[in-house]
């Protein structure tokens, strides 16, 4: 009897305008984290970078009209600089809004204090702190966000 092939993860998945689906998100790095031997910290990243940007399009672009799709899908690129990425590619119906805009980074006060935290309003400042790299691109219909994450080289575990 042959022997059954290794599962590949998905290159990927696609989503409905609801907060709960963003559950089926984590499982989907995990696989992708353990199929390119990324580090517990670069997972942790792709996680909550994917989660910020996710939750936003539900709560704020779609404001929670469950019935409009989001696509995530996820790609390896390599830089001429011989940098491999895991890069992610969110893809959304909402309209325009780009997160990379230099004014949004500057609107997002930095609290000095814990008494000066207040909730909310750093999901940008999180992207940028924690992805490899940032793209933003708006489509006819919706927005486009590319946020890349640096993996091990080929052949390295």
């Amino acid at each position: 009897m042959p022997e059954p092939s290794a599962r590949m993860p998905k290159e990927q998945i696609a989503l409905c305008g609801s907060l709960d689906e963003l559950a089926r998100v984590w499982p989907w790095v995990e696989e992708l984290s353990a199929e390119y031997a990324i580090s517990a910290d670069v997972c942790f990243a792709i996680n909550l970078c994917l989660e910020e940007a996710l939750s936003n399009i539900v709560r704020h672009g779609y404001k929670r009209d469950c019935a409009r799709p989001i696509t995530v899908s996820c790609s390896v690129s390599t830089h001429p600089s011989t940098k491999r990425e895991l890069v992610f590619v969110i893809e959304d119906k909402a309209p325009h809004f780009n997160p990379l805009d230099p004014a949004l980074l500057n609107q997002a006060d930095i609290a000095h204090t814990l008494d000066d935290v207040t909730p909310g309003g750093q999901g940008i400042r999180l992207l940028h702190k924690f992805a490899g790299s940032l793209h933003y691109e708006p489509l006819v219909e919706g927005n486009r966000l590319m946020i890349g994450f640096p993996i091990p080289p080929a052949g390295h575990s």
